[in-house]
């Protein structure tokens, strides 16, 4: 590895941005949005809204769900593939430790808009030019490090301090007549013609690699991702979201100017004007169709299961993962550094 300046630093850089952070409530092997009503997906793992089922729900679905967040107004549903730790044919998730999402909108025309659903990444690269020079600025890292590998999609080849970190970000223009066409504003934060700019959402994602990897690594790290085929790379992370956010929050979240990480201003509406955990628990709404097993999902898509084979499908319990801030958090930085858009299919 060798330090390198972050992708997310630079000229650029904006400041504007709400941040929200949510727990994990589901693993399962569906994608309403790419593989809609069936059972054949790699394994996900699930955040926001639990009102998200194989088949594509409407805003006005996720808003009658349980949210995982910390915003009332937000029952947006965010996945994304699910990660292993690998020691043969074991195959142990990692827990995520935090998963956060930031909204940045400097340069927003109009609110994020209802039912409306997009995909960032490329589920089936392989390689760092598989995952392509795109202005998803998809990097994985070691928390608190500036060390890069040389493919920024790859694994850290030696463990990490804190946390193992990826960061993704996700296209910020649409054509409001039809929400199909989606893609990333250009150098000089303009959209394509046609489309409108609205707030430009970015995951963070932080696993805790200690409580399975305790001895660390050295070289290939021991982990694979579901939509993975080899440990060690990470090319193949992606995100989904589908939008949940009450309309009248949306709307505060464009006027607004996104809020900001010092002042900590909250994206309010009418469902609540400061971070709340919900009152209920979320949860797996189909509970009795699919699976959380990384090997019977692969065998439901009609993959070769070793006869051995075997998943510890209860990942170690991190205490710390159940809490939703941390003074100990840095500030993030962005970019709006443009490459060529890559689309997952």
């Amino acid at each position: 590895m060798h330090p390198v300046l972050s992708l997310l630093a630079g000229a650029g850089v904006v400041s504007a941005w709400t941040e929200i952070h949510h727990k994990t409530f589901m693993n399962k092997n569906v994608d309403p949005i790419v593989l809609p009503g069936t059972y054949t997906s790699h394994m996900h793992t699930f955040f926001g809204s639990d009102a998200v089922t194989k088949d594509m729900p409407t805003s006005a679905d996720l808003q009658k769900g349980c949210y995982s967040g910390e915003n009332p107004n937000d029952l947006s549903a965010y996945w994304v593939p699910t990660l292993y730790h690998v020691d043969g044919d074991v195959f142990t998730e990692v827990p995520v430790f935090r998963f956060s999402t930031y909204y940045i909108n400097s340069f927003s025309e109009i609110a994020i808009p209802q039912d409306f659903s997009m995909l960032s990444g490329n589920a089936s690269a392989q390689s760092q030019a598989a995952a392509g020079d795109s202005p998803n600025n998809l990097e994985w890292f070691c928390e608190g490090s500036d060390e890069r590998e040389s493919d920024i999609a790859k694994f850290p080849t030696s463990t990490c301090d804190q946390h193992l970190q990826v960061s993704l970000r996700f296209p910020n223009c649409v054509n409001p007549d039809n929400l199909a066409e989606y893609d990333f504003s250009d150098d000089s934060n303009k959209c394509p013609e046609g489309m409108k700019q609205f707030s430009q959402l970015r995951y963070a994602v932080r696993y805790d690699t200690k409580s399975v990897a305790p001895d660390g690594w050295s070289g290939d790290a021991p982990f694979q991702l579901s939509c993975g085929d080899a440990v060690g790379n990470g090319y193949c992370f992606h995100g989904d979201f589908i939008n949940g956010w009450f309309e009248d929050a949306a709307e505060n979240m464009l006027n607004n100017g996104g809020g900001g990480y010092d002042d900590g201003q909250f994206i309010g509406g009418e469902h609540g004007e400061a971070a709340a955990e919900a009152t209920c628990t979320p949860a797996d709404q189909d509970p009795d169709n699919g699976t959380s097993d990384y090997w019977t999902s692969v065998e439901m898509k009609g993959g070769d299961v070793p006869a051995d084979a075997s998943e510890t499908s209860a990942a170690v319990a991190t205490p710390a993962s159940t809490t939703f801030m941390s003074a100990s958090i840095p500030k993030p930085t962005f970019s709006h550094k443009r490459k060529f858009a890559t689309r997952l299919n």
